[in-house]
């Protein structure tokens, strides 16, 4: 007890200093200097109160104790630290983190702008609870029910596939398809860090980690690209780059784990709660909960730089905050503890000259993962990283580092309309659910928005501002912000509402269509495959990643491995391109994209090129030399027509098809299996083209009908080679692949249906078959090019089909896209009180035939698919004209770069918003009009 004796006052901080230090010289591994002991009693006052309290209690228990706990945070009382450890008082002073941890502090509640007439609406509204992000105006959709994906059942497996204690995550999608609001709700479910390589204008996030990504480029030590391997600058900036985002994501990781220890210490005054984990989130996706005056972890994160330590005291800071945090806080057995990265396509394409291993450069986010790695990857840590863009080049290795990463698509879309319609249900007021407006217009979001999730939370972020008042206003031009379109129905649903605009988004740009690139071929195909079989494409392969990065196309399964682009928003937007871009044409088509840029096509991308030209040509009766030169025929055909056939009482009756734009009848069928090859030959199917797979090759065939002016019938057949754009074709070749023995050996019942034609015309070839090589090149093509033991026989007449597409109304396409897009949409609008719009019904199908005694006249017929077809007497009729509204402001400009006054980031999240550097660590800054558009979680 003699030190008490000897120092029998310690009420100046002078005094009790020299106290301290001359206890501490007497244990043994710690010794402290005076100097640190003073700035320890100068920088934590509670230290200096609990040590005079021990002083005057002659506790040497309690006097240990303080000594463990310098020893355990003297890396703190560097005078360096002096502003870090005031903000760290400032966060505690304010006394926000404990009530935040019981619940007593709720986040605001987003309120519209604009007062309801309907009370009833206001209540509903104020009952969402929709959090009140920094974007008063726009509500946080996103946060609606945040938490609650663990107790659904589906939803909480696709958490567990992305959040697996067996393997970290590489989680990759498109733009808008739900990543992040999966990361929200698996760190609601587990503990973990979330960091974003951006903040997007909504402001939800941190700043810590994304001032750690800016500081690079200022840092002294910095080299932006790299010199030669042979320069002997090289080794030293490679290390120095290196070193430099260690050490800056060092600072970054250290204010967090700062924050989470003060988190922790209050939820250990309470006991934990599984609750806690979702509030630590709330807590870092809005710091501000934390503190007023500053965003506690961008300004941590900044005093910590500022400090300018050296590396061995950051070291110790972080392995010290480890283990406070791991004696308050114990993980579970089996848990693990999440590290999540967001945006992770920001650190893909910033600094990929930077670094370098023996794979190769790579851009700054592997370095990101590996100096994270290099500091918590002792400890039973996951990494979820997610992005719209992570090369997985930049991620194999010999070596295995990363083979525990496990690459995943698993993020869902709205594919299936009672799934949509219920999301869209807990947001909209019940008695406008149940109206005929309300239930009309959940079919339109569906026709229209189906696809990936922002699509829709970004229309319901609308409605809700609009106290869901002119909702088909509020939808046409959402869809015509996205597309550039306006649905051409709109303006008969939207009759009665109140005008109403809004510049919160913009379109998806066109930057991946100006490249020629294969989202230019996969748009094209989509769009001729909606004109011909009324879908999309659902089987694009994975490793056609651009379509991903580009925003246009979305992983349809859960390991990256087939992308579907089929979405209307999307399309309409590509299709509205295409129009101003003309590649309908077959000779744009095959001349642009595999001539000039190598870009390959499949057959049956060009097999529904030519079935919606040759559909166009043969509308009415027309020479059948427009589309197809003809060799080896002893008479010239007269004027045919696209015609197929319906059995009626046993008999086959023939019936005209003319490609209309009110009509939305497939006019393809792509027949895979045998039994289905079998079902449209026996005219079981409403298409009248099909296109057959070929058993021996890549290629494929089109099959149709025509019919001649004398009422005979023929098939032709038009074999597309895989090669069919080569400049040396094999036309005998071709027409040798589709004779019927050929072609149907393996079928041989479809042989006997060929001869079942009614009126058929064996003189065009064996079975009544016309044979057509659909090779391209055919400016080479001569009588001999085909052997005469092959004839009939012909080649395509490119020019001719090129010709009729060209006069095609451009406006006819896209009504007839839009129309495809609704299907349904009319009969649901039939039986609703709804202002009608006269307008003219366009005939699809023209009986012919036999039989004219049948009692169907004009009338309606519902198909097996749902549309209509209208028999009648009168021809094609082609619309002309535009179809589409103008825009209120005049022609736009199609977006090709990324900015911040532009709304996209709700829809498409293309690009990343920066926030300025002084609202991640200094006050809110107020919105305001200038604020870049909030984006419903995205940067982009």
């Amino acid at each position: 007890m003699d030190i008490f004796d000897d120092f029998p006052n310690v009420e100046q901080i002078v005094a009790a200093s020299e106290f301290f230090c001359q206890h501490l010289k007497s244990r043994k591994g710690f010794e402290p200097s005076l100097e640190l002991c003073l700035t320890a009693l100068s920088v934590d006052l509670d230290l200096h109160e609990k040590l005079k309290s021990a002083h005057d209690a002659r506790d040497l228990a309690a006097l240990e104790r303080l000594c463990g706990y310098l020893e355990q945070n003297a890396w703190r009382m560097n005078s360096r630290f002096k502003r870090m450890n005031q903000a760290i008082r400032s966060i505690n002073s304010e006394n926000k983190i404990m009530p935040f941890v019981r619940g007593e502090r709720k986040h605001p509640i987003w309120a519209p702008t604009r007062t309801s007439t309907n009370p009833n609406t206001t209540d509903h509204i104020r009952n969402l609870a929709l959090p009140l992000g920094n974007r008063e105006d726009i509500p946080l959709v996103i946060l609606h029910q945040l938490g609650s994906f663990q107790h659904d059942t589906i939803l909480r497996k696709r958490l567990n596939r992305i959040f697996s204690p067996d393997h970290h995550t590489f989680l990759i999608n498109t733009s808008g398809s739900g990543k992040t609001k999966l990361l929200f709700e698996g760190l609601c479910l587990h503990w973990g860090f979330y960091f974003s390589c951006a903040i997007d204008s909504s402001d939800l996030g941190a700043g810590d980690f994304v001032l750690a990504i800016d500081d690079l480029e200022s840092n002294r030590d910095w080299t932006g690209h790299l010199p030669f391997r042979s320069s002997p600058r090289y080794t030293a900036n490679l290390q120095n780059n290196i070193q430099t985002v260690f050490r800056l994501n060092s600072e970054a990781l250290l204010a967090r784990l700062l924050v989470f220890k003060m988190y922790l210490e209050a939820c250990s005054k309470e006991g934990f709660r599984h609750y806690h984990r979702r509030r630590w989130l709330e807590s870092q996706i809005f710091p501000h909960t934390l503190a007023s005056s500053f965003e506690p972890y961008g300004k941590l994160k900044r005093e910590i730089a500022r400090a300018e330590v050296d590396d061995s005291v950051i070291d110790e800071a972080i392995t010290r905050t480890l283990e406070d945090i791991q004696r308050i806080w114990d993980i579970s057995p089996g848990e693990f503890f999440y590290i999540v990265i967001d945006e992770a396509n920001v650190g893909c394409q910033k600094h990929s000259g930077a670094f370098e291993d023996e794979y190769g450069r790579y851009p700054l986010l592997k370095e990101i993962i590996r100096s994270l790695q290099r500091r918590m990857g002792h400890l039973p840590v996951r990494f979820v990283v997610a992005g719209t863009i992570i090369p997985r080049e930049h991620f194999q290795s010999s070596s295995g580092e990363w083979d525990s990463f496990h690459w995943c698509s698993d993020t869902g879309c709205f594919d299936d309309p009672e799934n949509h319609r219920r999301y869209i249900s807990e947001f909209l007021p019940p008695q406008f659910e149940k109206s005929d407006t309300g239930q009309l217009l959940i079919h339109r979001i569906w026709h229209w928005l189906r696809g990936r999730h922002r699509y829709t939370a970004s229309f319901l972020t609308l409605l809700l501002d609009n106290n869901f008042e002119s909702p088909h206003t509020l939808l046409g031009g959402f869809v015509e912000s996205l597309s550039e379109y306006m649905p051409p129905e709109n303006s008969e649903y939207s009759v009665f509402e109140k005008f109403y605009t809004n510049n919160w988004y913009s379109s998806l740009g066109s930057k991946g269509l100006l490249r020629r690139s294969i989202s230019t071929i996969a748009m094209h195909r989509t769009i001729i495959s909606f004109l011909t079989t009324s879908k999309g494409c659902l089987d694009i392969p994975g490793n056609d990643i651009a379509l991903i990065n580009e925003d246009y196309g979305i992983f349809l399964d859960t390991m990256c491995s087939r992308i579907g682009l089929d979405e209307p928003a999307t399309v309409a937007y590509g299709a509205n391109w295409f129009k101003q871009n003309p590649y309908f044409t077959l000779v744009k088509l095959a001349g642009t994209f595999a001539w000039n840029y190598a870009t390959e096509i499949h057959p049956s991308h060009f097999a529904l090129s030519l079935a919606l030209s040759l559909a166009l040509c043969h509308g009415n009766f027309s020479r059948i030399s427009d589309s197809c030169t003809l060799f080896g025929l002893s008479a010239s055909l007269s004027d045919g027509r696209l015609v197929k056939f319906v059995k009626v009482a046993e008999r086959l009756e023939t019936l005209d098809v003319q490609f209309s734009k009110d009509t939305p009848d497939r006019l393809v069928f792509l027949a895979g299996a045998p039994e289905k090859v079998v079902s449209w030959f026996r005219h079981e199917r409403d298409e009248p083209f099909c296109v057959l797979p070929s058993s021996s090759s890549t290629g494929v065939t089109l099959s149709f009908c025509l019919q001649l002016s004398d009422e005979r019938t023929f098939w032709v057949f038009v074999y597309v080679p895989s090669t069919f754009t080569a400049d040396s074709p094999d036309f005998a070749q071709d027409i040798k692949e589709i004779h019927p023995h050929v072609i149907f050996r393996d079928q041989p019942e479809v042989l006997t249906l060929l001869d079942q034609l009614p009126n058929l015309n064996t003189d065009v070839g064996p079975s009544g078959i016309l044979r057509i090589s659909g090779s391209f090149w055919v400016k080479s093509a001569t009588a001999n090019s085909i052997p005469r033991e092959e004839y009939p026989a012909g080649v395509l007449n490119i020019e001719g089909l090129d010709k009729v597409t060209k006069e095609v109304s451009q406006d006819m396409l896209m009504h007839r896209l839009s129309r495809i897009f609704t299907q349904g949409e009319r009969m649901e609008a039939s039986h609703m009180a709804l202002p009608a719009v006269a307008r003219g019904g366009d005939v699809s199908v023209k009986k012919r035939g036999r039989s004219t005694s049948t009692a169907d006249g004009a009338a309606l017929t519902s198909k097996a698919d749902g549309t209509k077809v209208q028999k009648s007497s009168k021809g094609i009729v082609t619309g002309s004209g535009s179809m589409t509204r103008k825009s209120r402001k005049g022609t736009r400009s199609l977006r090709t770069r990324r900015n911040n006054g532009n709304m996209r980031d709700v829809v498409t999240g293309r690009a990343s918003v920066v926030v300025p550097r002084t609202s991640l660590v200094d006050s809110t800054v107020p919105s305001s009009s200038s604020v870049s558009p909030y984006n419903l979680r995205k940067r982009k």
